[in-house]
């Protein structure tokens, strides 16, 4: 691993981790307006990449470079590299407001009981199966977001913690992702913050049903978790319920923001819900993630 590291300010409030498995093309333009905007809120982007480096990071940015890596080991990268007050964590596929890295600062001003916040999310692919993908990971965080959802962990792009909850040095593999943030949700230290929000914008198409699969196998094959020690036949019960749950959550995301979406569209949705469920079960079956990490971004 390599690192470029810029001088830094004495007071870092906040670091925005962007995990990339992609070139400099996906993300460059989105990277360099963040990095305006955090260096304005006293803050900091760490571009976690594994494939290109900036040949002029700026003052505000920090980039870790571990070619080959996957996206789970690339957040812990950023985690470790992070010396914000605050750490959020988005992705290379999202955009952001002018004023987002100082929404969420304010969003832990206004709750200092909350250990995380979390925002809302809006859709800038319109595609069939691209609403789909979307709508299947992200429904129940679309925006304006009034709550935290109570059977769903939010996903990296729409949550901010403060630094005090984050391990120090290398995190496993999931734990931020599935471990953390669900202890925080049950114990309360989430908060819905309805004025920050983010637009994400993926196109995937047909690669859509591949993708629910390897996330499934990523999320399931992972030892580490607490949800790992279940009995076996437990989590494979689960994974066949899970389908019908997670049709379930994504039509009530839909009723929550007035939002009605076509057959076809809804369609896709279950189709892939069963692609994630499928995946689950190959990852308890595997005991554990095999190459399915690297398929994803």
């Amino acid at each position: 691993m390599s690192a470029l590291l810029p001088s830094e300010a004495p007071h870092t409030r906040l670091s925005v981790i962007v995990p990339t498995v992609k070139g400099a093309q996906r993300w460059s333009s989105m990277i360099r307006a963040l990095e305006r905007q955090a260096r304005h809120a006293g803050g900091e982007v760490v571009l976690a990449t594994a494939h290109d480096v900036p040949a002029d990071p700026g003052e505000a940015l920090r980039v870790v470079h571990r070619p080959g890596a996957d996206v789970f080991e690339l957040r812990s990268l950023g985690l470790e590299a992070a010396s914000g007050e605050c750490i959020a964590i988005i992705e290379d596929h999202i955009l952001v407001s002018d004023d987002w890295c100082t929404g969420v600062l304010e969003a832990f001003a206004r709750h200092p009981e909350a250990d995380g916040v979390v925002g809302g999310v809006t859709n800038g692919a319109m595609r069939c199966l691209d609403r789909a993908s979307f709508l299947l990971t992200w429904a129940p965080f679309l925006a304006p977001i009034d709550s935290v959802s109570a059977d769903r962990c939010p996903p990296p792009g729409v949550i901010a913690f403060r630094a005090s909850v984050v391990p120090r040095g290398r995190t496993e593999p999931g734990y931020v992702e599935y471990e953390l943030t669900a202890s925080l949700r049950e114990e309360g230290r989430l908060v819905a913050a309805p004025e920050v929000s983010v637009e994400h914008i993926q196109f995937v198409g047909w690669r859509a049903f591949a993708l629910q699969f390897h996330a499934g196998v990523a999320y399931a094959g992972l030892t580490n978790l607490s949800v790992a020690e279940r009995p076996r036949s437990r989590r494979f019960t689960d994974a066949f319920a899970l389908p019908r749950r997670l049709v379930r959550q994504t039509n009530r995301g839909l009723r929550r923001v007035g939002m009605v979406e076509s057959i076809p569209c809804r369609a896709a949705v279950a189709v892939m819900a069963l692609c994630n469920a499928v995946g689950q079960l190959v990852g308890i079956a595997r005991h554990s993630v095999g190459h399915s990490p690297s398929h994803l971004e």
